[in-house]
């Protein structure tokens, strides 16, 4: 994937995070949904790729790769010298400042550019699907299923916990499909077929194997994903002019 600045599509949704989190309303939720709500589908990545579905979510977290990266190729002092990294907005503010970025992920690393290109999927549409109700959005981040799609899809199937969701196989296959989502099959729609994306050999582990090169390969499924789901959208907009 050719990128001038492989910095650019990082920064940018740091920057996305960071300008979000200080915008925000900070009543709290319940005492003034309207106004809460009303903010998230104007300014919300996701509602705004929609046309302000408040049922948008993102499908893969940047953050957790992100960090899951920096983890891998930094030893603590570093990123201590730069914030909390188990404080995404306190640690995000560091990794904006000067030439943090550069020094933290060194763009002739292969880890980093694969990085960057998930990236530059990510913001996309592709990286936006719509649930079929709102609770979903922070249900499915909770533990032990941390807005890793894979065990989402797993547990979305009859007998699982989100599986309330549909009024059926039928009806949660046909969301499927309409979702774009086939690609996380390797075949039949079934949880057997669930494609492991973190390489741990288990659709219920979120995170990538020990090592450098194990992390890339996640970068890697995921990045496949975003691009069959990107051609998706391709066609339906062809097919729409």
């Amino acid at each position: 994937m050719e990128q001038k600045n492989i910095y650019e599509p990082i920064r940018k949704k740091v920057e996305e995070w960071i300008w979000y989190d200080e915008h925000r309303p900070k009543s709290n939720y319940f005492t003034n949904i309207e106004e809460h709500d009303r903010f998230r589908s104007l300014n919300d990545r996701d509602c705004v790729l929609t046309g302000g579905a408040l049922k948008a979510d993102t499908l893969f977290s940047l953050w957790r790769p992100l960090q899951s990266t920096l983890f891998r190729i930094n030893d603590m002092d570093k990123l201590r010298s730069v914030g909390n990294i188990y404080s995404k907005y306190n640690f995000l503010k560091g990794l904006a400042k000067e030439d943090t970025m550069e020094r933290l992920l060194p763009e002739e690393m292969p880890i980093v550019q694969k990085l960057s290109a998930l990236f530059q999927f990510g913001i996309g549409r592709e990286n936006v699907f719509l649930l079929p109700e709102r609770r979903l959005n922070c249900d499915r981040g909770r533990n032990p299923y941390c807005d890793y799609v894979p065990v989402f899809l797993l547990e979305a199937f009859p007998g699982g916990v989100f599986a309330r969701s549909w009024n059926g196989l039928e009806d949660y296959l046909a969301w499927i499909r309409r979702e774009h989502l086939e690609m996380f099959f390797d075949g039949e729609l079934s949880p057997e077929h669930i494609k492991d994306l973190s390489g741990a050999g288990n659709v219920r582990e979120p995170s990538a194997p020990e090592g450098i090169p194990a992390m890339e390969h996640m970068l890697e499924n995921y990045i496949e994903i975003l691009q069959a789901r990107q051609e998706w959208f391709k066609e339906e907009q062809e097919g729409e002019t």
